[in-house]
């Protein structure tokens, strides 16, 4: 059997399958590998060194690997199948950088958990009160549970007897009429934890139950990435492996106990003293984390296996809590809609008043939905990765090194800022939203969102074909080449930014609102938290409405998973909430196309937007 050891951890995988391909085993073994097309070949971001016995070059490696590299070993990872001892070397330029993670998440909600601790005297058996255990703890609960008989699990119901016999008094942990936890009496540390699994990160919060604070949050990049950056990707492993749903489902379990494990090893507790998960995600990761077929999920009519609330025992999903708890996932509106877009609109929505607002969430799938006195509609729209900074040349997750924001001076000069203030090494999301922007506020764009030949500068280059805008130089950059902005990366933009925009404006036809009617527009998420909301408006990404109205609400889905988690009502309101949305398919609306089309263009100019300039950015 062929093993392989990766360079320059020297880590060693022995266990190679029959046929596997290196990307797979990087994936499973968790080498942190770049990659964003799921092993199809056609994204060139899995790049190693194979140190060994040099592979044939694949058709798709010649294509997208210069021939300089191709030379030195460098091959693609997806297309790379193990069939001998390998040595891979992942240089620092190709291994996937952790990503700056958006993990605040604040929440200002009443303190009502569905878990509830007492403390009883049960009364002991005797010669003329032959009673039960379990029927006297009954009885000792009689008017403290809600009305309805009383369920210890077995592997509760084993400790009553030693615990009954050992204290006048015991501590019930209860889960309306179910009895979660059995111990001692005394102070007890009663926590859970809330849970935002994104497609690209997942983030832990946990939480004390008694006082409603945070105690620790944790996060992670999801690791179901090394199987496509997009759920589309992911849904397509499962399909085309009987074990493919499996693998995925199990990758982010162990994510999820990695976090929790953390987060109580920070506090210093256990995981035991853990009774309770709420975990959201768009309806392709609820239905990954649950072990859900998603399959229905890729093809019309895109319909969810289950859209209602979900509550299992922990056990039974693997998650190292206590055994007895529970994990509640919040209802899904529709097959892209889910429980992360309710979770953001309950966090966004509460105390709110009934003035017509957008909610937009943009991620690969972008979730927007409209509430009015009329009611609350939603949709999705195929954004695509552009806007986290993938499938694009040199777009890039917000790692260190990259270009978070820039400016465009009138004679081309670029003045940019990168993360943690490193060389950088590719544009980020609203980098690469500053640079669609800029060069359309400078002219280098025309409406039709053409790169400007004509101009003649020296930042504007003609490759193979197609022509290019230079960011930064080669002497700048961290990666020996410029980084630039291709004709093709500002079509993807296009793309990306006409769905979410003609989402918006289908929305507001249905329900009925004008644009200057609109009291607010939420941004949840990473991306809408760090986008320039002028950048935003400039390209048509949003409809164009006062900047002061154009907010950030930081990861509105974990503070929806909170509110769940620290209120019982929230998870009741919540569900009403999902039945009442009106799901609108975008495709479906008459004039989809013709809106669309109109939409890829770039909007009449408003040069007030940028009135001044910074010091370190050159932003206004």
């Amino acid at each position: 059997m062929p093993k392989v050891r990766f360079e320059p951890t020297g880590r060693t995988v022995e266990s190679v399958r029959e046929g596997e391909t290196l990307a797979e085993i990087t994936a499973r073994a968790g080498v942190p590998l770049d990659s964003v097309c799921g092993g199809k070949g056609t994204c060139g971001r899995c790049r190693v060194i194979i140190t060994s016995e040099v592979a044939p070059i694949t058709d798709e490696e010649r294509e997208l690997i210069p021939a300089k590299d191709l030379e030195r070993g460098v091959r693609l990872a997806c297309r790379t199948k193990v069939d001998r001892d390998l040595v891979a070397e992942v240089p620092e330029e190709f291994a996937r950088a952790g990503q700056l993670i958006l993990e605040k998440a604040d929440v200002d909600v009443d303190l009502d958990p569905l878990l509830r601790r007492v403390q009883v005297k049960v009364f002991p058996p005797s010669i003329h009160f032959p009673v039960g255990d379990y029927e006297r703890l009954e009885r000792a609960l009689d008017g403290i549970v809600p009305s309805g008989k009383l369920f210890v699990p077995l592997r509760v119901l084993r400790s009553l007897s030693e615990l009954l016999r050992a204290h006048d008094e015991i501590s019930i942990l209860l889960r309306g009429n179910e009895v979660i936890d059995l111990t001692a009496p005394g102070p007890k540390s009663d926590n859970g934890v809330a849970i935002d699994i994104g497609t690209t990160t997942i983030v832990a919060y946990l939480m004390d139950l008694s006082s409603g604070k945070e105690i620790c949050v944790r996060s992670e990049m999801n690791p179901q990435i090394g199987h496509g950056d997009d759920v589309i990707s992911r849904i397509t492993f499962a399909m085309e492996r009987p074990d493919g749903g499996a693998i995925l489902q199990s990758l982010v379990i162990e994510c999820v106990n990695n976090l929790i494990d953390a987060c109580c090893s920070s506090a210093g507790i256990s995981t035991k003293e853990v009774y309770e998960v709420v975990a959201v995600g768009n309806t392709a990761m609820h239905h990954l984390l649950l072990g859900l077929d998603a399959s229905p999920l890729a093809h019309a009519p895109y319909v969810p296996v289950v859209t209602d609330a979900i509550d299992t025992k922990s056990v039974d999903l693997g998650i190292n809590v206590l055994p007895e708890g529970y994990v509640h996932t919040l209802p899904n509106i529709a097959g892209f809609v889910g429980a992360d877009h309710v979770a953001v609109l309950m966090a966004s929505l509460r105390g709110e008043s009934d003035r017509p607002r957008l909610v937009v969430d943009i991620g690969t799938n972008g979730e927007i939905s409209l509430v009015c006195s009329k009611g609350i509609a939603s949709t999705s729209c195929a954004a695509g990765p552009a806007f986290e900074g993938a499938n694009l040349s040199f777009g890039m997750r917000g790692t260190e090194g990259a270009i978070d924001h820039l400016y465009i001076s009138d004679d081309m000069d670029v003045a940019y800022s990168t993360i943690g203030k490193a060389k950088p090494r590719g544009l980020c999301g609203s980098g690469v939203l500053d640079a669609v922007a800029e060069m359309f506020r400078t002219g280098i764009l025309d409406s039709s969102g053409r790169i400007v030949e004509e101009l003649h500068s020296p930042r504007i280059l003609v490759r193979n074909g197609e022509s290019r805008f230079v960011i930064a130089t080669e002497k700048e950059s961290a990666i020996g080449e410029p980084i630039v902005i291709t004709q093709n990366d500002i079509l993807q933009i296009q793309y990306a930014k006409a769905a979410m925009y003609v989402g918006a404006t289908v929305l507001m036809e249905r329900m009925g609102v004008i644009r200057d009617s609109l009291d607010r527009i939420h941004l949840a998420g990473a991306f809408g938290n760090y986008a320039d909301p002028r950048s935003a408006r400039m390209i048509g990404l949003l409809p164009d409405i006062p900047l002061e109205k154009i907010e950030g609400i930081g990861n509105a889905a974990g503070t929806g998973a909170k509110m769940a988690l620290l209120n019982r009502r929230v998870r009741d309101e919540a569900s009403v909430l999902a039945e009442k949305i009106e799901y609108v398919e975008l495709a479906a609306q008459p004039g989809f196309e013709d809106k669309f089309y109109s939409a890829l263009f770039f909007p009449h100019l408003d040069t007030s937007l940028f009135p001044a300039v910074c010091s370190e950015t050159g932003r206004g």
